[in-house]
């Protein structure tokens, strides 16, 4: 592996590591609970590494409590979205009304505006993070499945899956035996990928309002922060640190993304 893809892949290890340790053992990083309440605005000092907001929360516990809410999002919308994306776009490749209609529903989403959509329909469905995963994934499918669809495409045409349908395998059988090996490395990187294309929906909708207040995220922290005033009192140390934390998070999955590609490469080399 090139040196540089080494250090990418270590640096990446290294940053989601933290973040799943901050997220599994939150009492680690901070003595204080979410619900403890101090003076509000308090600058940060030994106490309050990032001060305290407008009810007077300490920040540095908020962000902490927000990682796992962030990741779960994340991780979550990411797994439903891969599997949305690998069943339509596997049935798109059938022959036929199901393969045209399936293909159709690809060409469809594609031509709607997903955050536009999501927006409207999270005022109908609730804004609960079962709902926003939901919502999310169900607008995130569409670039997994075309990709998909043109990997089983070729790979239908190779000659070991004509080998198998002559000796009469069953399609379940070459789909899980010899499709689905042969999609792992296309479904891992769109998996790393869509983590971070969730992360930036949820934060997006978080920011305009959208997300779950009962348990909030970094985005829903940058709103709150914004709708409290934090912008007009320069707290700057209670507006960035968030958005600081959901940019390293990404970070973290594309430098193990283009690290595991580099290796796949050179293993096919």
């Amino acid at each position: 592996m090139n040196t540089t893809y080494r250090i990418m892949l270590i640096l990446g290890c290294f940053l989601l590591g933290f973040f799943l340790v901050m997220a599994a053992f939150p009492g680690v990083f901070t003595p204080y609970g979410l619900k403890d309440m101090f003076r509000p605005w308090l600058a940060p000092s030994a106490d309050h590494v990032l001060g305290t907001n407008s009810l007077g929360y300490d920040i540095f516990t908020e962000l902490v409590h927000g990682t796992r809410e962030t990741l779960l999002i994340g991780l979550s919308g990411s797994i439903l979205m891969i599997a949305l994306g690998t069943v339509i776009g596997m049935l798109s490749t059938l022959n036929g009304f199901p393969g045209t209609l399936f293909n159709g529903l690809i060409n469809i989403f594609m031509l709607l505006p997903g955050l536009i959509s999501l927006i409207v329909l999270s005022a109908f469905v609730g804004h609960s993070t079962v709902n926003l995963i939901f919502l999310i994934a169900v607008f995130s499918w569409v670039g997994t499945a075309r990709n998909v669809r043109a990997r089983v495409i070729h790979l239908n045409s190779q000659p070991f899956i004509e080998s198998c349908v002559v000796q009469g395998y069953s399609r379940l059988h070459i789909i899980f035996c010899h499709i689905l090996p042969n999609l792992y490395d296309l479904l891992l990187s769109r998996f790393l990928m869509g983590i971070n294309s969730c992360i930036m929906m949820e934060s997006t909708l978080s920011f305009l309002g959208i997300g779950d207040v009962y348990h909030p995220t970094w985005g829903t922290m940058v709103n709150l922060a914004y709708r409290r005033g934090a912008f007009m009192r320069r707290a700057f140390h209670y507006l960035l640190p968030p958005g600081a934390c959901i940019m390293l998070l990404c970070l973290s999955f594309y430098f193990i993304s283009l690290g595991l590609q580099s290796r796949r490469s050179e293993i096919d080399l």
